[in-house]
């Protein structure tokens, strides 16, 4: 949460600062060294500007050991000056992330805390009934519930943490430079909203009305062709639009089963070669779901390479995803409780993702 007032910070940034435009200096030199966007200087350089005054905040006067890190961090002041310094830098990382990345543009609708934005969605009025799925207090439970049409509707929020101990004792020490602090943070976080935001996406099938219309199967051959051609005549129809087809690298290549490849046009037959898959199938187009590991899984991917969506290329950001940032640092183990009298310390910030699904869409899985 951007603090508007120094006395709002606290006691280890006070002590350790002018005022809040120093504050907001130093905290501009952190995001544009991460973004390597400094005016004047290297990326190096704003390292070392920035590790200097990690060292002034805890008291070093040179390159601290694994006792003496352990040691500062047991003073809340200097705990909690790391961690609001770290805060700020990484809620304008991920705001910054999901902005630019083109699936969130399309699909995703957020808001955040930091820019001044309410949690209010509204729900426009192209359907008699709305469907919405939660994930429910953190845990990965798909709620059902109902809205009517044109309704403002708040995201419900959760806290989630990332164990940062080991990630900070690096940077302090210098193994390893404030990117790599920043990346190891924002790379978690991204990576779990990227999960929530799969979980309400394959959540969202169930909830299709007439599930043997909309969820279709078939191994991709001249024999399922007419099928799958239907489904994507029915999301045009049921919508009023065109459609589009989305899945993974892995799943849009099975299109190719579908085709003749000797009868495709030349420009057909250049997109199988260099990508592997259709660049559109027979006038609709596809869109590839970035693909990425299952959470703490590297043995899993995130999305199933095993169907595709039929989506109608007029729907809106169905996903709705709103940040509130940062909001403190938790002590997870207590003194004493590891070998290496290390504490485990997880920075938590809150955020929710909901879909609604006001559109009907098919999915047609490759099986048999």
């Amino acid at each position: 949460m951007v603090k508007m007032f120094f006395n709002e910070y606290s006691m280890g940034i006070r002590e350790n600062f002018k005022d809040v435009h120093d504050v907001r200096t130093f905290s501009k030199i952190c995001l544009d060294t991460y973004r390597n966007k400094l005016q004047g200087q290297t990326q190096a350089e704003g390292n070392s500007v920035i590790l200097q005054k990690f060292y002034d905040i805890a008291g070093f006067t040179e390159k601290p050991n694994d006792i003496q890190v352990r040691r500062a961090l047991q003073n809340p002041n200097v705990r909690w000056a790391y961690f609001e310094i770290i805060q700020e830098t990484i809620d304008q990382t991920l705001i910054t992330g999901w902005a630019n990345d083109p699936w969130f543009k399309k699909y995703v609708e957020t808001k955040t805390l930091a820019l001044g934005d309410r949690n209010l969605f509204y729900v426009k009025s192209n359907d008699l009934i709305l469907n919405i799925s939660k994930i429910a207090d953190g845990h990965h439970n798909i709620e059902r519930s109902r809205l009517s049409k044109g309704t403002e509707f708040s995201v419900r929020t959760s806290r989630y943490g990332a164990k940062i101990y080991m990630e900070l004792s690096r940077f302090l020490q210098g193994v390893e430079d404030w990117n790599e602090l920043i990346d190891a943070i924002s790379r978690s976080y991204t990576l779990y909203v990227n999960t929530l935001i799969h979980d309400q996406v394959i959540g969202a099938i169930k909830k299709l009305p007439v599930q043997t219309k909309w969820n279709q199967k078939g191994l991709p051959s001249s024999a399922t062709k007419k099928a799958f051609k239907t489904l994507i005549a029915d999301v045009k129809r049921a919508n009023g639009s065109g459609a589009m087809i989305m899945g993974t690298d892995v799943a849009l290549g099975e299109l190719t089963g579908f085709a003749d490849v000797t009868w495709m046009p030349n420009e057909a037959k250049s997109d199988v070669y260099h990508t592997g898959r259709l660049g559109s199938f027979e006038g609709t187009p596809v869109v590839e779901l970035p693909q990425a590991f299952a959470f703490n899984d590297e043995t899993k991917n995130l999305e199933a390479d095993d169907f595709v969506f039929i989506m109608p290329d007029n729907i809106d950001q169905f996903v709705k995803l709103y940040y509130e940032g940062a909001d403190q640092i938790v002590e997870r183990t207590t003194l004493g409780q590891n070998a290496d009298d290390t504490m485990d310390y997880e920075f938590q910030t809150t955020f929710g993702v909901e879909t609604i699904v006001n559109r009907r869409f098919g999915v047609w899985k490759f099986e048999a």
